[in-house]
C-alpha cells in the first residue's frame, strides 16, 4: 500500500475540509446547531420559501438526508414546512422567526470563523483560490454526469 502524497491537492483539500468541519461545529456546539443544519438554513429565507426538492440541489445532499435535517431543525423550531399552493405533492420550507434569530447570532460567529480562517491571505489570493475551487467544483459536477 502506498502512503498519501502529503503535499497533493486532493489530500491538502481532504484534510482542510476536515479541520474547517471539526472547527466549526466547535464554534456551533453552543447554539445547538451542526454544519449540517446550518448549511440548510443558511439556504431558506423566511420571505421565499423553498421546496425540498430545491433545497436539496441547493446544498447537494439526498432527500432523505435534508427531510432527516429538517425534521430535527423544525423540532428545534427553527423552519417550518407547509403545503406547496403550486404543487399539493411537495412541501415549503421557510425559516420560523426563531430560525432568523438563530441565523443572526450565528452571522456574527461565521465571519468570525471566515476571518480567522483566511488570516494572512489577500484578497486577491482569496479571490484566485475561490475561482479555482470552483472551477474543481465545475469539474466534478461535469464527472457526476458521465
Amino acid at each position: 500500500m502506498s502512503s498519501c502524497e502529503e503535499e497533493s491537492i486532493g489530500r491538502l483539500l481532504y484534510i482542510t475540509t476536515q479541520s474547517m468541519t471539526v472547527q466549526a461545529e466547535k464554534a456551533l456546539q453552543p447554539y445547538d446547531l451542526t454544519v449540517e443544519q446550518l448549511q440548510i438554513l443558511k439556504n431558506i429565507s423566511p420571505d421565499m420559501p423553498l421546496s425540498q426538492r430545491q433545497l436539496c440541489e441547493v446544498v447537494q445532499k439526498r432527500a432523505a438526508n435534508v427531510t432527516r435535517i429538517l425534521d430535527r431543525l423544525e423540532r428545534k423550531g427553527c423552519i417550518e414546512r407547509t403545503k406547496n399552493p403550486d404543487d399539493r405533492r411537495s412541501t415549503l420550507v421557510s425559516l420560523t422567526t426563531e430560525g432568523e434569530q438563530l441565523m443572526a447570532d450565528v452571522s456574527v460567529l461565521l465571519e468570525s470563523f471566515i476571518e480567522q480562517l483566511t488570516e494572512g491571505i489577500s484578497p486577491e489570493e482569496q479571490e484566485s483560490l475561490t475561482r479555482l475551487l470552483k472551477i474543481m467544483q465545475e469539474n466534478l459536477n461535469r464527472l457526476a454526469t458521465k
